[in-house]
């Protein structure tokens, strides 16, 4: 009979022990959520995009085109590829109540505010910085993009051409020689 006693309270013991290890395993790693929570809170705004997504192809163009990264630090963070940055996405999206079956990029975390799609992202950029945004930015965006790799697709066409034309010219010279 003691011997069932004994095994009884090595039992309880040990449950009671188990479930401690489980609580405190819920609470550190509510804790470090809430830390990095905190931390995007007060840190650099986190830009959050996909790598074929149009419109934040659109954000990309805009911000190297008026070189917003030389002049603001903040993170450029692609969900697509990288599974890590989609799940902060998704702890991101739930602060401002966003339902993450359906997270909409570009994605701009910045100042406690979720902002979505190219126009209040290049508006926010523009407002931090002073530069004039367009209402119509995405269209006059995407416009001065095809323009200026239009530029340089025929920049190099020409350099190529021109390279092939001299290299023609000396292969002639030397048969002829």
């Amino acid at each position: 009979m003691k011997q069932k006693i004994i095994t009884i309270i090595i039992i309880a013991v040990i449950a009671v022990l188990l479930s401690l290890v489980v609580i405190a395993s819920n609470n550190s790693e509510n804790q470090a959520n809430q830390q990095k929570l905190e931390s995007l809170q007060k840190g650099e705004p986190i830009l959050y995009y996909g790598s074929t997504c149009s419109h934040c192809q659109e954000v990309e163009a805009w911000l190297k085109a008026n070189q917003i990264e030389e002049k603001m630090q903040f993170a450029q963070k692609e969900v697509y590829n990288n599974r890590q940055n989609a799940i902060e996405l998704s702890e991101v999206a739930t602060l401002c109540g966003f339902d993450t079956q359906n997270i909409p990029v570009p994605f701009l975390y910045a100042e406690n505010q979720c902002l979505t799609g190219s126009v209040d992202i290049i508006q926010y950029f523009g407002e931090k910085l002073g530069i004039a945004v367009d209402k119509e930015v995405g269209q006059a965006t995407t416009s001065a993009v095809m323009q200026t790799e239009t530029q340089v697709a025929t920049q190099a066409a020409t350099q190529t051409v021109t390279q092939a034309a001299k290299q023609a010219e000396g292969s002639a010279s030397a048969i002829s020689n």
